[in-house]
């Protein structure tokens, strides 16, 4: 009888990905079906299926949990890596004003963890191995110059308040600057300034925003989501509705089955929640008003 471990040698059959571009204003209908299940581990290369066909809750981990203590991408959040010969580097990601985050990633990754963050702006401060780039990051984060995690409500707010990308630019720039001028690197880490690059176009952050949308926060089977793409953002799409935009954190959908609607079928003007989806409205902060009272 399975004890719910994952041991070298015992995984799932190898799963073949299919991958699909989602162009910014392309229109989607799904039908979630259940049951939920695990999505099995990715490995770098391919993904493995979970060997015990573990059904999931809703939520937002896709994974089980003898999957997620497998899997070789979460090891690097439980500070289970050991130095292997891999390069690391260490970036400096901005999510709007003030939320600035350090954070690492494996050199052979490329920009694809600042992708999966929904990073805006971000610019490559050093490279070196695991220990030693990690050192750093706790370096930095310890210093108060940057967080090494920022919550997934307080990205999507800032949203709403992204200024120009000139001043991101600035304010990455400026706190690279601090970092250097703070932080005496650690053996194993060498400071590699890299350019500050900006990722709001392709995320569809480069235009306005819906004043409010509604914020999925739990679904069922036979969940519906219809809409065109405004925006995509890391793990989070913004869909255009007839009714009320709709905000997902897409890891909440992973493990359903996806079915197509048929081609002509309109989305439902109807309230969100009656199609499978709880959701919680959200509205643009109110700016701080200037014609307050002084109080004696």
């Amino acid at each position: 009888m399975p004890d719910g471990r994952l041991r070298p040698g015992h995984a799932g059959p190898r799963q073949a990905e299919h991958r699909r571009v989602l162009p910014l204003g392309q229109r989607i209908d799904w039908t979630l079906r259940g049951p939920r299940r695990c999505c099995g581990i990715w490995t770098g290369t391919g993904r493995i299926g979970c060997p015990l066909n573990s059904s999931l809750e809703d939520g937002t981990d896709p994974q089980c949990g003898a999957c997620a203590a497998a899997d070789p991408g979460k090891a690097l959040a439980r500070d289970a890596v050991t130095d292997d010969g891999r390069t690391f580097g260490l970036y400096l990601a901005w999510f709007g004003p003030g939320l600035l985050k350090i954070g690492l990633t494996a050199a052979d990754r490329g920009r694809d963890r600042l992708l999966e963050q929904g990073a805006i702006t971000y610019a490559m401060l050093a490279a070196g191995s695991y220990s030693g780039i990690r050192r750093a990051e706790r370096l930095i984060s310890g210093a108060g110059l940057a967080r090494e995690r920022i919550p997934a409500r307080a990205k999507t707010t800032a949203w709403w308040s992204l200024p120009d990308a000139a001043s991101r630019a600035a304010e990455v720039t400026a706190a690279r600057a601090r970092i250097s001028g703070q932080v005496t690197w650690p053996g194993g880490a060498r400071e590699t300034p890299g350019p500050v690059i900006d990722q709001a176009a392709g995320f569809g952050l480069d235009r306005a925003l819906p004043a409010g949308w509604d914020e999925v926060t739990a679904v069922t089977s036979g969940a519906r989501l219809a809409g065109a793409l405004t925006a995509v953002v890391g793990r989070q799409i913004l869909l255009t509705t007839t009714g009320t935009p709709l905000l997902l954190d897409m890891r909440r959908i992973a493990g359903w089955e996806l079915a197509a609607s048929p081609p002509a079928g309109p989305a439902s003007a109807g309230s969100p929640s009656a199609d499978g989806l709880t959701v919680i409205s959200r509205t643009r902060p109110k700016e701080a008003s200037d014609d307050q009272r002084t109080l004696f």
